[in-house]
Formats: structure tokens, sequence, C-alpha cells
């Protein structure tokens, strides 16, 4: 009989054990979601800077022709993310609220990728320095 007691025992501990488990993931899948993690631009990426103004763009920005009418794309010129920090030159606002200097993933997403069950995103950025876009 008691042994009866202690299989019982163990399987309601089991049960409990795997419905706290369950519960957990599901909460970081809800949870996960809203968490927004970045990883910034690294230091080697080529981006366009107009020394006149001290401020750097994405390419993107500017080879799509996004950028205002005032800017002169004769006197920009091309030098790494590191090089304009150095030289404290400022992002450009318009490609920071774009959201070109910055990649952004999910908690969730983050962790499906850890655990071999989703790829990774395609990063916007090339090992080279050049723009995956």
């Amino acid at each position: 009989m008691s042994g009866e007691i202690h299989k019982g025992k163990f399987i309601e501990n089991f049960y409990s054990i795997i419905a706290l488990i369950v519960g957990v993931i599901f909460i970081i899948g809800l949870v996960g979601q809203e968490i927004m993690l970045s990883k910034d631009m690294p230091a080697n990426m080529i981006v366009y800077v107009d020394e006149s103004r001290s401020i750097y763009y994405a390419p993107p920005y500017i080879d799509g022709k996004k950028y205002p009418d005032n800017l002169k794309i004769n006197a920009i010129k091309a030098l790494t993310a590191a090089e304009a920090q150095n030289k404290k030159f400022m992002a450009d606002n318009d490609c920071i609220e774009l959201g070109y200097f910055e990649e952004k993933t999910t908690l969730t997403h983050n962790i499906l990728v850890k655990l071999g069950l989703t790829d990774p995103n395609p990063s916007r950025w090339n090992p080279d320095g050049s723009w995956n876009w």
C-alpha cells in the first residue's frame, strides 16, 4: 500500500511539473511577443556622410532617393559607421525612425532560434560592411 501512495504522489508531482512548464512556456510566448530586442548596426557598415552637417545616412535611404531635397548628394561620401561615429557625426533622424541602424526581433523569436525551432531573420547587413537591401 505504501508503494501505491509513493507512486500516486510521484504522478501528482510529475503532472504539476508538466503543468508548470507548459504555463511558463505559454506566458513566455505571450509576453515574449511584446518584448523587443534590438541589435545595433556593426561598426564596419558603410554609411554616407554629409561632412558639412556632421550627419550620416543609411545607403538605402540615399540610394532609394528618400532623402530631403536640400541634401547635396554630390557632397556626401562613404565611411564606415565607426569612422562616422568617431568624428562625432550624428545619425539622420529619418534614418533612425525608419529603423535603418538597428535590427529588432521579439524575445519569443530569439528563444525559438536558439532552440533551433526556426531560422533567424535575414540580416540587413552583410559581414563585409555592405547593406543587404
